[in-house]
């Protein structure tokens, strides 16, 4: 049995701040996670550091806080954020007067907001639609999602912490009416872990109302699936936003080599059941490439979608719906905190963490908006200029990640998942989608007596049939005639069919 203060349940990007501020703060915590770090939305986003533009019209209370934090994160996060600034376009038959009440919204909420016009546009983003009449510079930025977890978690490491990854919470023990701790099963093993502590906090997303229940207590929350694409090379070195009422597929997002292109807003009842829809693909495809024309030109490596938590609400348009979040105390020694942004994970952390101070009647402030993240300089070696400097014993070619690279990763982590590896490299999220070096980052492992042969054959089985799920919606093209070439390999040559 282990015991601790409070556990955590949830990896995203809240449960990864709330472990860093109490690790900060000098509370005993314990994180458990049923997949890895960033699994559900954190790991399914667009890696948008919102400036606050997107909702200084619909939502500005949500802008400002977005804003304040896009601020703390490119200071205290210097390494792992892309500064690329963003641009709110504006084409043929888009409202001026949205243009006006946009500018107002900003204005009001302290966003800076620079009007220039579609020549200047043009000359930062020379990929953009001729055809624009105009352009407002906002301070978004690009930001890894994954990277992002596994630095707040690194200071919860560092300073104590016990983190499980890949352990599902299957019940919370209960005493005298109150929760005193949980039962986690290692998906991996089977062992079931008991861990005790004097608060719980919930923070699984859109998994919050489920694991509640175990608790005998409630989340209520609107569910809203939204599905993205990803391109096989960057078409712009800025976020570029349709100036307009939020919509379907009017964002793109740089980020490392490649572009996300999103989002849709469809209401859900179930997040383990997710599944996407050609039509959200063809419409992320048609509205980005009203922004940027090669975008209905360029090869899409992949679709995916993940699942927002957001607050309980009776609106009919889930972009109009606030990105605000709330803690709710279940008065049984659970909280649960739902809704939010991951722009402002550190925020809601920072919440989440007061309230658990104050009823454990000890006074410390937060530090998370002044403190650097630790291990920036171990995490920042992604670019890929960077990575040109060692060009031996490459594993991943699209992602130039060497075996030196996969074998470190393994040392430091012990890890039995390729996904692990990926998630620290970017192996396997080039244009191959993995189908060229994750046999090869498996064969390491089984080198190293991490997992065994049968082992490693069972996971490339899962794994190709993983990646097939996000490749399928973009079959055409380039991406066809490599999905074919990827299917001979593994079926051709390697026999990887597997028999009846």
């Amino acid at each position: 049995m282990i015991k601790t203060d409070v556990i955590i349940i949830g990896g995203g990007a809240t449960g990864c701040g709330i472990a860093r501020d109490l690790a900060l703060r000098g509370i005993p915590h314990c994180l458990v996670e049923k997949g890895h770090f960033a699994a559900g939305a954190t790991g399914a986003c667009h890696g948008l550091l919102h400036s606050g533009g997107r909702y200084a019209v619909t939502d500005p209370v949500a802008a400002r806080e977005c804003y304040e934090e896009n601020l703390i994160l490119r200071k205290i996060g210097e390494k792992c954020v892309e500064q690329t600034g963003g641009l709110f376009v504006r084409l043929p038959g888009d409202s001026k007067r949205f243009r006006e009440v946009f500018l107002r919204g900003c204005e009001e909420v302290g966003i800076p907001a620079e009007v220039m016009s579609s020549t200047r546009a043009l000359d930062l983003v020379p990929n953009l639609n001729p055809e624009i009449e105009e352009a407002i510079r906002v301070p978004d930025c690009s930001i890894d999602p994954f990277r992002l977890c596994l630095l707040n978690i690194r200071t919860s490491e560092l300073r104590g912490g016990i983190i499980f990854t890949r352990h599902k919470v299957t019940e919370i023990i209960k005493s005298h009416g109150r929760c005193v701790g949980i039962k986690a099963v290692d998906q991996t093993t089977g062992e079931i872990k008991e861990i005790q502590g004097k608060i719980i906090i919930n923070a699984t997303g859109a998994w919050a109302n489920i694991i509640a229940a175990l608790a005998g207590s409630e989340v209520p929350m609107t569910l809203v699936k939204g599905a993205l694409v990803i391109t096989n090379h960057r078409l712009t070195n800025m976020v570029i936003n349709r100036l307009r009422h939020p919509s379907d597929g009017d964002i793109i997002v740089p980020n490392e080599a490649v572009c996300l292109a999103g989002t849709t807003a469809l209401a859900i009842d179930d997040p383990d059941n997710l599944i996407i829809e050609s039509p959200e693909v063809d419409t992320i495809i048609s509205e980005a490439g009203q922004m940027i024309p090669h975008f209905n030109n360029t090869r899409i490596i992949r679709a995916f979608s993940g699942v927002r938590p957001l607050l309980k609400s009776k609106k009919a348009d889930s972009h109009e719906i606030s990105r605000g979040f709330q803690i709710i105390d279940h008065e049984n020694g659970m909280y649960s905190i739902a809704g939010g942004k991951l722009t402002t994970f550190r925020l809601m952390a920072e919440k989440m963490v007061d309230t658990i101070m104050a009823s454990f009647n000890l006074k410390k402030p937060c530090e998370t908006a002044e403190k650097p993240l630790d291990g920036q300089e171990e995490l920042s070696g992604y670019p890929l200029a960077k990575r040109l400097t060692d060009m031996k014993n490459i594993v991943c070619e699209c992602e130039l990640v060497t075996k030196q690279n996969v074998q470190q990763i393994i040392r430091q982590t012990g890890t039995r998942h390729v996904g692990d590896i990926q998630h620290r490299t970017r192996l396997g999220m080039g244009p191959c989608q993995g189908g060229f070096c994750t046999f090869r980052a498996l064969g390491i492992m089984n080198d190293m007596s991490v997992i065994s042969p049968e082992q490693s054959m069972e996971m490339l089985r899962g794994f190709l049939q993983r990646r097939y799920k996000g490749i399928r919606y973009a079959l055409w093209g380039d991406q066809l005639r490599e999905e074919q070439l990827v299917e001979y390999i593994y079926l051709g040559i390697l026999a990887m069919e597997k028999s009846e």
